[in-house]
């Protein structure tokens, strides 16, 4: 999602939006967090309670944005609010623009793993935390001359990850109005070593592991496509197959049915307007994706005036909770059946 704001501003001029589905909901409640909760995850791992996890940065100031914070926000309680992880153990002078996000346990301790940018050195991470109750403890930081324009990041067992790198170079214009096939995913194996994984993508976005680690799924912003891949121990992804048409695609999550909940930018004016004016609103469309057959069926959409520019959405005890690039909350929904 980083610096798509200028990207969609390119791609509005030429291409045509897709239609926008009709509203689904009419009752539903904010949870208020911080500025741009662009992606979300549930984490069942680092406590005894089920609750939200929330990467917040001001994504309108971009490069001139304040660090940014991880929140929390209890999903048993009644009336749910976000509280901010502390962050310890970081170096002097660490920079922390979180954009997408990933939890993982291995070795008997749960790790964070997150995409942030420093614009200003035009320099890119992957940081792991160590997920505690109340705090985020930095381990380290991953970084390559391959990760030229992160966007998420989805963690393995083993303490490796993969990344999507959604451009060739990062801030091209002229390559994703063109739908340049510039981007790729890169796989890291927890350590120092570096692979290209997959390639001739147009601004890969949201990835998605199965749980036995064969499949990796991958959305794709500028090619309106989810991808499903083969992987192999060596972090190689193969036997690249469509799994289904998705306009626009955002950030995946699983479903508690075990179908893929991913949501899309369905028309990119309004999507600028938004940006430029918060009082301008875009609409917010999420997918549940069958990962069997592909058959995709909308579970909420809205012309924004509830949520604009969703980002994500995941579900839990029958509510799906969906997040957005700018505005400062969240927005719970009841799952329709």
């Amino acid at each position: 999602m980083q610096n798509i704001i200028k990207i969609f501003i390119a791609a509005c001029l030429v291409y045509s939006c897709a239609s926008i589905p009709a509203n689904t909901h009419t009752q539903t409640d904010r949870i208020a967090v911080g500025a741009g909760p662009e992606d979300i995850l549930i984490d069942t791992l680092s406590t005894n309670r089920a609750r939200l996890l929330v990467s917040s940065m001001d994504h309108r100031l971009q490069g001139d944005a304040p660090n940014g914070n991880i929140y929390a926000i209890d999903l048993d309680q009644a009336n749910p609010k976000s509280y901010r992880l502390m962050r310890t153990n970081e170096p002097e002078g660490h920079d922390f623009h979180p954009h997408g996000f990933d939890i993982i346990r291995y070795e008997g301790k749960v790790y964070l793993y997150i995409v942030s940018h420093d614009e200003k050195k035009e320099e890119h991470y992957v940081y792991k935390y160590e997920v505690q109750d109340k705090t985020l403890k930095f381990v380290r930081s991953f970084t390559h001359k391959l990760m030229n324009s992160p966007n998420t990041v989805v963690a393995l067992k083993d303490g490796g990850f993969y990344v999507s790198n959604d451009q060739g170079k990062r801030g091209n214009q002229l390559a994703v109005l063109l739908r340049a096939k510039s981007g790729s995913i890169l796989y890291c194996n927890g350590a120092d070593s570096w692979a290209r994984a997959a390639d001739k993508l147009a601004f890969p976005n949201g990835l998605y592991v199965t749980p036995k680690q064969r499949y990796l799924y991958a959305s794709t912003t500028r090619q309106n496509k989810l991808f499903k891949y083969t992987m192999k121990p060596d972090g190689n992804l193969l036997n690249r197959e469509k799994a289904t048409h998705l306009v626009g695609g955002d950030n995946i999550r699983l479903s508690p049915n075990k179908s893929l909940l991913i949501t899309g930018h369905l028309n990119a004016s309004k999507f600028i307007g938004h940006f430029k004016d918060s009082s301008k609103t875009s609409p917010s469309v999420v997918y549940d994706v069958n990962m069997q057959n592909g058959e995709k069926q909308v579970v909420y959409a809205n012309d924004g005036q509830q949520i604009s520019a969703a980002s994500t959405a995941v579900e839990y005890k029958g509510y799906l909770y969906i997040a957005q690039v700018f505005e400062p909350f969240i927005l719970k929904v009841k799952r329709q059946k």
